[in-house]
């Protein structure tokens, strides 16, 4: 998911095109005037058409993620993609383990691919599993600023990214309008129930009543011709949760192959996807 900078990328990375890793979408829900009152947000500066019951719900569940220590969660993510004449949903799971400042684990796994993400401060290497293919580049900063340097620099997006972040609700300041829809019921779990919305993408969000964390996010792309949509579940939150350094220390699988992961070269496409980066051939380590 991408919904910092309302763009849909690919995970593209130097490993010889195949860390091509998930796709990371954008977010937006359409405005409901009705229902919706204008507000000011002190923290991002904003004025928009944000219900203040959408906007205090939002806020404080970013302030549960942001003021944790460390977290884990997991996620079941479904994404629809265009396979020649239809549009399908693809299936994947997360899981991440966070400490701030500055330490990252997160696994995706579907069908075709699993990935493996690791940033300890110093360094982040990612894994391709199903190719055996590692590459690791140096990196300073906090979890922010990686996550900024890492798609700027060689177009890699992360799982979940948005709720990675230090301030989730500050991130989202581009928001331009927010509906609260009520109460809901996802896989048996009450919840509460908002949608917002930007230039570009719907998203709506389903909050755990007793938890205020999130439970299902949607994402809907307007400015795609099919309008794909992104969907995740989330489960197990598990805030400052006990996290050793050994969870965020890379060991290269036996057999796997070392690449070089080199500045993304391609630029954005009509589509919004990445054309395929510059590479290194492989050395085996």
């Amino acid at each position: 998911m991408k919904l910092r900078n309302n763009k849909r990328v690919c995970w593209a990375t130097g490993l010889c095109g195949l860390l091509t890793v998930l796709v990371g979408p954008t977010v937006a829900i359409a405005q409901q005037q009705s229902s919706s009152t204008k507000s000011s947000s002190s923290s991002a500066g904003r004025t928009a058409m944000i219900n203040p019951e959408a906007d205090r719900i939002f806020k404080e569940t970013s302030a549960l993620i942001s003021q944790a220590k460390s977290f884990s969660v997991s996620a079941e993510v479904w994404e629809d993609e265009v396979v020649g004449a239809h549009k399908v949903a693809t299936s994947k799971t997360v899981d991440v383990k966070l400490r701030r400042p500055n330490l990252l684990q997160v696994e995706g796994r579907s069908p075709r691919h699993t990935r493996g993400f690791w940033l300890n401060g110093k360094t982040l290497t990612i894994l391709d599993r199903t190719n055996n293919l590692y590459g690791t580049v140096p990196v300073t900063g906090t979890i922010d600023e990686v996550l900024d340097t890492a798609q700027d620099r060689f177009g890699i997006t992360f799982p979940l990214e948005d709720f990675l972040v230090s301030d989730p609700y500050e991130a989202m300041a581009h928001i331009k309008g927010g509906a609260y829809l009520g109460k809901a019921t996802i896989l048996g779990t009450p919840c509460k129930y908002v949608a917002f919305s930007t230039d570009k993408v719907d998203w709506q969000l389903w909050v755990y009543t007793s938890q205020g964390l999130p439970r299902k996010l949607v994402i809907t792309y307007k400015d795609e011709r099919t309008q794909p949509q992104y969907t995740a579940i989330f489960s197990n939150w598990k805030l400052n949760a006990e996290l050793p350094d050994a969870t965020f220390t890379f060991t290269p699988p036996k057999g796997a192959s070392k690449i070089e992961i080199v500045p993304a070269m391609a630029q954005l496409t009509p589509t919004g996807r990445t054309n395929e980066p510059a590479t290194k051939s492989p050395s085996k380590k």
